[in-house]
């Protein structure tokens, strides 16, 4: 079967190395042998910049696109032109003399190059590269080496060493494909950076032959105060129930309590309870779950994992918010809520130092209000940053959400303050038009707590299906499920 994925980026020749990273970590997932990587490069920089130095100047704002495939122990790449268009027949040192330099320059490590005229889509730069291993070959040799790994055999926990950035983007793939959440996961420069400016704390396991077989990072959400999420969980699927995961979070916990942080944040997948279930002994304290907020394509199958059948009639996933605090008071001691909001969750907010207080009745929503807007086209999803109450914002919030999905957007998130003035009046507006209680969230700055409403469209949640693994975030699901039953 083919593998294929697809990069757009801006016309910016400080792209070109992040760019041709990707396609080379795309080429190892292959076995591409080291010297035929230094041609690879040498072709896609010649090629890309080509694409690139045409356009400079603005005389084209239109992104270049890559879509790279393997097929029949090839690797194929198509740069595909939508700007200013490459007259490669120019051979009397006019304008397009550069772009047959480069093109040729292109030829002299590529396999096959051509130029391919698509008419109104314009035009595509076509890279061929023999990859020397078939694709049954490489899945016979895939199935036959997990086997071979020893029970006993001994694994590293370390930090990630410079250089290894591509092997650890070689994991990511390896269980995720290119469908994982975070896509900078895909760009080895992008990972070196995060941690040379102290935004990722990387741990890993290795087998003895130093080949990475699982990873959790610390990533740096906020600098003051200092916040850190826990993400980039991931074990090779050939080290199944072995207990990995755990030894490499508790690794990963040691770092937690060495690094100054005011928490450190977790969202868990409740399409299984895995993670919950190691991560719980330490104490998480549950915010809230967002019902249905990911499509599944972006999540590893269950199947692959070892972790037994994917749920069935489920099309979006759910995510479990909670938090690890390393301070006695992350947002503060006190809060003032409504009662539509203070009786339902307030359970949530002793295991984080928090009383909550009832805020007056009489708070009319005023007229105007202010909200900003985010899409997540990915997730095809969107969220509402509710900046200030008022009944014309709830208004555009109402109308745009239904705009959004009668373009096929499935998830709506509404965050706000929890202190925020008539926040109850807020709420009994928003569930009138379909929204329901996700639970508290860390809003901006992250020591300030923030309430989050949510909405569903056309979709399969299947209640009974999402798994979580603590009696609060039980209780937590149980009001989520009944509040969406209300909303509907």
């Amino acid at each position: 079967m083919t593998k294929k994925t697809r990069l757009e980026i801006p016309p910016d020749e400080g792209l070109l190395g992040p760019a041709v990273d990707f396609v080379v970590s795309f080429a190892m997932r292959f076995e591409f042998p080291e010297p035929r990587q230094e041609k690879l490069r040498g072709a896609l920089l010649a090629a890309l910049s080509m694409v690139m130095e045409n356009n400079k100047g603005g005389k084209s704002d239109q992104p270049v696109s890559m879509e790279v495939a393997e097929s029949d122990g090839k690797l194929l790449v198509r740069i595909l032109n939508r700007g200013v268009p490459i007259l490669l027949g120019s051979s009397d040192g006019g304008p397009q003399m550069p772009c047959v330099a480069k093109f040729r320059q292109a030829s002299r490590h590529a396999d096959r190059i051509s130029m391919e005229n698509l008419g109104r889509k314009g035009q595509a730069v076509a890279l061929e590269f023999k990859l020397g291993v078939s694709p049954a070959a490489r899945s016979a040799s895939a199935a036959d080496d997990a086997p071979e790994i020893p029970e006993d055999e001994s694994m590293t926990l370390r930090g990630l060493a410079a250089g290894e950035e591509q092997a650890l983007s070689r994991l990511f793939y390896l269980v995720y494909g290119y469908d994982y959440i975070h896509e900078s996961v895909y760009y080895p420069e992008k990972l070196k950076s995060m941690i040379q400016g102290g935004d990722l704390i990387s741990v890993v396991a290795t087998r003895p032959n130093g080949r990475i077989v699982g990873h959790v990072g610390l990533v740096r959400r906020s600098a003051k105060p200092p916040v850190y999420e826990a993400a980039m969980g991931v074990v090779d699927p050939a080290i199944k129930s072995r207990g990995l995961f755990g030894r490499i979070f508790a690794k990963t916990m040691e770092k937690v309590r060495s690094t100054p942080m005011q928490y450190c944040l977790f969202d868990f997948v409740t399409n299984h309870d895995l993670s919950q279930r190691h991560i719980a002994r330490y104490g998480y304290r549950e915010l809230a779950l967002f019902t249905g907020c990911q499509t599944y394509k972006t999540q590893a199958r269950l199947a692959h994992l070892g972790l037994g059948p994917d749920p069935e009639g489920m099309n979006r996933y759910s995510i479990l918010l909670a938090i690890i605090p390393t301070v006695p008071h992350p947002f503060g001691r006190k809060v003032t809520l409504p009662e539509n909001i203070g009786e339902p969750l307030g359970f949530l907010l002793p295991p984080l130092g928090l009383e909550w207080t009832p805020a007056s009745r009489f708070q009319p929503l005023p007229a105007a209000g202010r909200y900003n807007t985010r899409l997540e086209p990915a997730q095809s999803a969107v969220h509402f940053d509710l900046v200030e109450a008022g009944g014309r914002a709830i208004e555009g919030i109402a109308r745009d959400w239904s705009d959004l999905m009668a373009n096929g957007y499935q998830y709506a998130a509404v965050e706000t303050a929890a202190d925020l003035p008539a926040l109850g009046a807020v709420c009994d507006s928003l569930s009138g038009h379909g929204f329901f209680a996700a639970g508290f969230v860390p809003y901006h700055p992250p020591d300030r707590l923030g309430v989050r409403l949510q909405a569903v469209g056309p979709a399969n949640l299947a209640f009974d299906k999402i798994k979580v693994a603590t009696e609060p975030s039980r209780r937590l699901l149980d009001l989520v499920r009944k509040d969406f039953e209300s909303s509907r």
